[in-house]
């Protein structure tokens, strides 16, 4: 589920936010379906070098990245210059 009013943010300001922990979906079958988009998003950003974009929710804003996932790993993805983002602050992706 996108949020149309999220600011639009750059990867680069993106390795600088503080997130709180906690998992922010509030489903099973949406943390599911995010997983399932994750997967997607980084076979796409390695094979095609696809960019999505990604909507957070750090605790404080609602923000999207327009970006490449290159890896997700250790409940993380990680975008170009090893910024990493954790999977549970991601309230969706899209392609």
């Amino acid at each position: 589920m996108m949020n149309h009013d999220a600011r639009i943010i750059s990867r680069t300001d993106a390795a600088m936010l503080a997130y709180e922990s906690g998992e922010i979906l509030d489903s099973v079958q949406a943390v599911q379906r995010r997983s399932e988009a994750i997967h997607r998003a980084t076979y796409l950003g390695n094979l095609k070098h696809q960019k999505v974009h990604i909507q957070l929710n750090t605790g404080a804003d609602i923000l999207q990245v327009h970006t490449t996932i290159w890896l997700h790993y250790n409940n993380h993805i990680y975008l170009k210059g090893n910024i990493k983002v954790p999977v549970e602050r991601i309230l969706g992706i899209q392609f």
